[in-house]
């Protein structure tokens, strides 16, 4: 199952901003990510190619988030 770009819903998204709550493209990331320092610094992890160390943590209970597509 392919997860669209929450910025431009034409590209398929290869990362997510937790920040931001959105999956982006490649092209969307730079674009919104690098607009500014605050925004550089959001934790995004990729959805192509995941891996257990960048999967951000659950706020409310600390446990890690980790998407098995």
């Amino acid at each position: 199952m392919k997860i669209w770009c929450d910025v431009c819903d034409k590209e398929e998204a290869s990362v997510f901003c937790c920040a931001d709550e959105a999956a982006l493209c490649n092209g969307c990331d730079r674009h919104v990510h690098f607009a500014n320092k605050l925004a550089g610094k959001h934790q995004r992890f990729s959805l192509t190619s995941p891996t257990f160390k960048d999967a951000p943590l659950c706020d409310i209970c600390g446990f890690t988030f980790f998407f098995f597509f």
